[in-house]
């Protein structure tokens, strides 16, 4: 059933396409997924996700488990029938990222938006992690509750929700790690991705456990995860955990793993999905993405467009159509800058609503237009259009 199949390789890099077939959809790759934390697309209407062209979707783990959503999923079967989109991809994330965000994330204040890669003069620590953390288990307080997850646990979580694709539970590290601790929580995550495959066997034909490969920025662990990753039977990889202190140090990590991995089967960029960084991870061989930032920065008043990456402020006073070619909810209303700055103005639900369908559309079109560039091989022509657009911030050098 879960069936990888590269369709073209790009003539000047390590860029490819290709489908991986899963139980509810042929995902057509590279591809971003939307991020539906509870189970939901926040601003639209429920009514509406059907009409919406993202492909791929990923649920929160440990946000659905918490907030005791998972009930409620279980009582409709599976994710696809809770969210009313039987045909798109789903994928779940195993609850890793939201122990390193409540332990180190949270003493080393980094994460995944903002503070991920805090600059090389951020010095290294190993203490203060507000979260308990075992060869068996990891503990932590949350909302008045001692909640514990493991291997297992996150496993059986999965498995009810039932999404297509699935993380085994690993240790994310922190950038401000030392090489020392990192080695420590990768030997745990390669432990307990055993335990993952043996509490996944039973449900090995309807959902692809992906394994995760961490290290840190340290060169030898990666490669040691990767090289245990590529004999691990599972038929997809995740990549994730501290990559670096810069987006240089993340390109070279992606250079230092990806030759490892089996050609045969999809890797995906876990927390990972700014417009600069899509193309640098496509480039060198990345097949799956996924990132809160479409949907988080329409909620900001934040667009994506064919001129770059634009805040409302800047154009409240614009009477002009977002797009005249974006088919999303608001453009093809005709919906103007200056009326969407108004209804945020006036807490006008559907501000929300479009801007959030419009960011949508905006990266469902990319990631088309990569694939296609690529199958074309004018891969390297389409990423310096959007890097010109989308100019990488100074601190992120």
């Amino acid at each position: 059933m879960f069936e990888f199949k590269l369709n073209t390789q790009d003539n000047q890099s390590r860029a490819r396409s290709g489908v991986f077939s899963t139980p509810h959809l042929e995902l057509q790759t590279p591809e971003l997924a939307i991020v539906a934390t509870e189970g939901e697309i926040k601003a639209i209407p429920k009514e509406l996700w059907p009409e919406l062209p993202c492909q791929y979707l990923i649920v929160n783990t440990f946000h659905i488990y918490t907030k005791k959503i998972l009930a409620q999923i279980e009582s409709e079967k599976e994710i696809h029938n809770f969210m009313n989109l039987s045909d798109r991809t789903y994928a779940s994330d195993s609850g890793g990222f939201q122990v390193f965000s409540l332990g180190f994330g949270k003493s080393h204040q980094v994460g995944k938006i903002g503070g991920f890669f805090p600059g090389a003069e951020h010095a290294v620590q190993d203490t203060e992690n507000p979260v308990t953390i075992t060869e068996n288990d990891v503990t932590f307080r949350w909302d008045g509750e001692d909640i514990t997850l493991n291997p297992e646990i996150s496993m059986d979580i999965q498995h009810k929700i039932g999404a297509d694709i699935i993380f085994a539970f690993d240790e994310c590290t922190s950038p401000l790690n030392s090489k020392e601790y990192t080695a420590q929580a990768q030997q745990r995550t390669f432990n307990w991705l055993d335990r993952c495959i043996e509490a996944h066997k039973p449900y090995a034909a309807k959902q692809a456990l992906f394994g995760i490969v961490q290290g840190g920025a340290y060169h030898d662990l990666r490669i040691q995860a990767a090289e245990f990753l590529a004999q691990a039977d599972v038929p997809g990889y995740g990549i994730g955990g501290s990559l670096g202190k810069t987006k240089a140090e993340m390109h070279a990590i992606l250079d230092w793993i990806l030759p490892i991995l089996p050609v045969a089967k999809p890797r995906h960029l876990l927390g990972i999905g700014q417009v600069r960084d899509i193309f640098e991870g496509v480039e060198r061989g990345v097949d799956l993405f996924d990132c809160v930032i479409p949907t988080r920065e329409a909620r900001h008043r934040v667009l994506y467009t064919h001129e770059g990456r634009i805040s409302m402020r800047h154009r409240k006073a614009d009477t002009s159509i977002v797009s005249t070619t974006c088919g999303c909810f608001g453009c093809r209303e005709g919906v103007t800058w200056e009326q969407l700055w108004q209804m945020f103005v006036e807490r006008d639900p559907r501000g929300m609503m479009y801007t959030t369908s419009h960011n949508i559309w905006f990266f469902s079109e990319l990631m088309a237009k990569i694939r296609a560039s690529i199958q074309e091989n004018k891969f390297a022509q389409l990423k310096e259009e959007y890097l010109a657009k989308y100019p990488a911030p100074a601190s992120s050098l």
